[in-house]
């Protein structure tokens, strides 16, 4: 059959678009980092941003917190602090909420509160049958009333009041004098009943407070998170015991993450014997009990911190190791690695700067999470009275010492355990903001 061949007028045909030129159209979205769009996703988790700041603000009360507190009479003469222990909260213009309105309970009988002003006996909260009850006093009046003008409501008549014993105090003769010598350049009365020199000491009924103030430079006290059973100040001893207790655990976690990473990339790069070598050396020391360890050194070499961060790191590496063990067997036989090989790279360059940078987000997200962990331990052990700071008591110490005294005075345990419980809570909340944000399955995708 032959083929038939159609002829078409070139005028019927139209070009498309035949008015206007075609371009390639343009890429509307920027190429982010690795590092930005983990940043962008971990915004995108609030709970996580806001345990952040509360961490942040943590530290910077760990910083700065000492440096607050003005009040120092427990290290300059622990006599008189000794009268100012389980003192309060209490913060001035903040005496309408109960925890920081320097009140406190007592319990007595009715000739023990007879004597008391009205600004110090606030009311009387419990009535008992024996006679008995249970009074609210602003404590901080009271103790200064106490020490200053504690008149025996039995022994006392209208013309002759008896003073109880433990309102005079003893001065040496050194206060006496800098008492006397102050009252001679100010005018001012401290000393309300005087007294002879007996074996080296006057005994005096003075103004507690005033005499606080001109002796040693101590205001009327305002214990903001109220005094320890050693009269010292709350609030300076808890972020000085934090601080010490964060520079240990960023410190122990400094250490084992560089030997972790460093025998696990080792581990993980070169396998074969060295793996078998050094998986062997890790069995046996996570083998030893931790508890078995820190008892061992500090009975050795005491509680210093050094002692501290040296039992916390002989086995605490061991976990990131392993971790980064399974990191660089996951990487090392990527395409990018064995091209890196084939061009003439070193091993130790292809180890720390080809597989190292993508397993640095798994490692960033163990170290935080593994900071509280070392917090957590090391407040257990203070609080089990194994270790024991010279010269600094730790959060667990202080969360001990309050139980002992809890029922009389709550709050020596209520601010520590509140600071680890907000601690732990922050850093757990923000190391799974972290793990979120560094997980490359996650990378680009919108939730």
């Amino acid at each position: 059959m032959s083929a038939q061949v159609q002829q078409v007028d070139k005028s019927k045909f139209v070009l498309v678009q035949h008015d206007h030129i075609l371009y390639d159209e343009s890429i509307k979205t920027k190429s982010i980092s690795y590092y930005k769009d983990a940043w962008l996703r971990f915004k995108k988790n609030r709970a996580s941003v806001v345990a952040f700041v509360i961490l942040v603000l943590l530290i910077l009360m760990t910083i700065i917190g000492p440096m607050l507190s003005t009040y120092k009479l427990d290290t300059v003469n622990n006599k008189w602090a000794q009268k100012l222990k389980d003192m309060p909260a209490k913060i001035e213009g903040l005496e309408w909420i109960p925890l920081f309105s320097g009140e406190k309970e007592l319990f007595g009988y009715i000739e023990n509160f007879s004597s008391l002003p009205d600004d110090v006996l606030l009311r009387i909260k419990q009535r008992n049958a024996d006679g008995s009850m249970v009074v609210v006093v602003d404590y901080y009046r009271y103790i200064d009333h106490f020490n200053s003008d504690m008149i025996d409501p039995i022994a006392s008549t209208a013309s002759n009041k008896v003073y109880l014993s433990t309102s005079y105090q003893t001065l040496t003769i050194k206060e006496y004098e800098a008492v006397k010598a102050y009252e001679a350049e100010t005018g001012e009365q401290i000393i309300l009943e005087d007294g002879n020199l007996v074996n080296g000491t006057y005994r005096v009924r003075v103004k507690f407070y005033k005499f606080l103030e001109a002796i040693y430079g101590v205001e009327e006290p305002a214990f903001w998170f109220g005094s320890t059973g050693g009269g010292a100040d709350l609030f300076y001893t808890l972020w000085k015991g934090a601080r010490l207790s964060l520079l240990i655990a960023f410190g122990v976690a400094l250490i084992n993450i560089i030997i972790g990473v460093i025998i696990g990339s080792i581990s993980g790069y070169y396998g074969g014997t060295v793996d078998l070598v050094i998986e062997r050396l890790s069995e046996l020391l996570s083998g030893l009990p931790f508890l078995a360890i820190i008892t061992l050194l500090i009975l050795r070499f005491g509680s210093a911190p050094w002692v501290v961060v040296l039992a916390f790191t002989l086995t605490g590496w061991l976990g990131i190791s392993a971790l980064t063990r399974t990191q660089f067997y996951r990487y090392k036989g990527r395409e990018y690695v064995l091209a890196a090989r084939t061009l003439g790279a070193k091993d130790a360059r292809i180890m720390y700067r080809h597989i190292l940078p993508n397993a640095v987000g798994t490692l960033i997200t163990s170290l935080v999470l593994y900071v509280p962990s070392v917090i957590f331990s090391e407040s257990s052990m203070s609080y089990l009275g194994i270790i024991n700071y010279p010269g600094v008591t730790s959060v667990g110490t202080l969360l001990a010492n309050g139980q002992a005294v809890m029922k009389e005075s709550f709050y020596q345990v209520v601010f520590p355990a509140l600071f680890i419980s907000l601690l732990m809570l922050a850093f757990n909340l923000f190391g799974n903001g972290l793990r979120d944000a560094f997980n490359p399955s996650l990378r680009g995708v919108e939730e």
